[in-house]
């Protein structure tokens, strides 16, 4: 019997990814899915990218850790707008089930979830529990998690995190539409900082692909130039051209970044952002090295010849 089901995704691609690859699933097993995201555009972009219309909440962005009064009361009542929406959209479509992707944009859905006792599960993408994941926890909702530690939290059941099938292109059809003249057996390093990229880290990397001139060095960018081995390409949704000519991937420790790697079965090397909350990123990368082949955790802080050394190592 087929059900209607909520699933509530957004703030970053960190978590609506993972949810339009887990709401498909249901959807492919006949369930009615409906997806919510926050009010930012670019959550709006990033479904519109897989061909999904979601509905809005008002929320954009946490209440929690902002300095201006102005702008807590401000996310405060959109936060509270978004309790309201959510129980509207529970009734207007008649939800049977909802499921929770973590992040801010969670929380008044779970509060609403709660209030009409509507099962509800949270996935925590991330080895260290979020904010909204500690507190769905103590109100013994169903916790499932992308790694197998969980950090804050006792009671989960560990999942994986969901991830796009690969869809592995020919080298020479991948060149071709990421616009690179580059020679098909050339043996390239992609990088990809998503949003989480810094000066710091761009400068380890360039230096680094300095000192490997042998190889050729892919940065996912906002623009398209060429600096010797160096190519700058645009992001794009479609992450199957870039995985596609990665021999070595550069990234950060995001966990559905990490989960996409898995999947493609790439050598990565990856380099937590020292500024994530809790210091998830770190213990992201420690658990991803123990599941993963050929791959490392690096520190940003560290010698670029020390990553040009274990480059070539690999």
């Amino acid at each position: 019997m087929s059900k209607n089901i909520l699933v509530v995704a957004g703030g970053t691609g960190g978590h609506i990814i993972p949810g339009i690859v887990f709401g498909k699933k249901l959807r492919d097993e006949g369930n009615n899915v409906y997806w919510a995201c926050g009010a930012r555009e670019m959550e709006r972009t990033i479904y519109n990218s897989q061909g999904i219309e979601p509905l809005t909440l008002a929320i954009e962005g946490s209440p929690l850790g902002v300095k201006s009064l102005l702008e807590r009361i401000t996310r405060s009542l959109t936060m509270l707008t978004s309790y309201t929406q959510t129980l509207t959209y529970i009734v207007k479509y008649k939800i049977d089930e909802i499921y929770l992707f973590g992040g801010y944009v969670s929380y008044a859905p779970l509060r609403a979830a709660l209030s009409r006792k509507i099962p509800v599960t949270l996935h925590e993408q991330n080895a260290v529990a979020g904010k909204v994941t500690r507190k769905a926890a103590k109100k013994g909702v169903k916790i499932i998690t992308g790694w197998p530690v969980c950090e804050g939290i006792k009671d989960f059941t560990y999942v994986g995190i969901p991830a796009r099938e690969p869809v592995r292109i020919s080298r020479e059809e991948a060149l071709k539409t990421l616009g690179l003249d580059l020679n098909v057996n050339a043996k390239i390093v992609g990088i990809t900082g998503g949003s989480l990229a810094s000066e710091t880290l761009s400068n380890l990397l360039m230096k680094a692909a300095d000192l490997c001139k042998e190889f050729e060095f892919v940065f996912l960018s906002h623009e398209r130039k060429d600096e010797g081995n160096i190519h700058f390409i645009p992001q794009s949704w479609d992450m199957n051209p870039f995985y596609s000519i990665c021999d070595i991937l550069v990234c950060r420790s995001g966990g559905s970044t990490l989960a996409e790697a898995l999947e493609w079965g790439m050598p990565t090397i990856t380099i937590p952002w020292p500024q994530a909350a809790d210091n998830h990123q770190e213990h992201n990368a420690e658990e991803f090295v123990k599941l993963a082949k050929n791959s490392y955790a690096f520190n940003e802080n560290d010698s670029p010849e020390n990553l040009a050394e274990i480059i070539r190592k690999i």
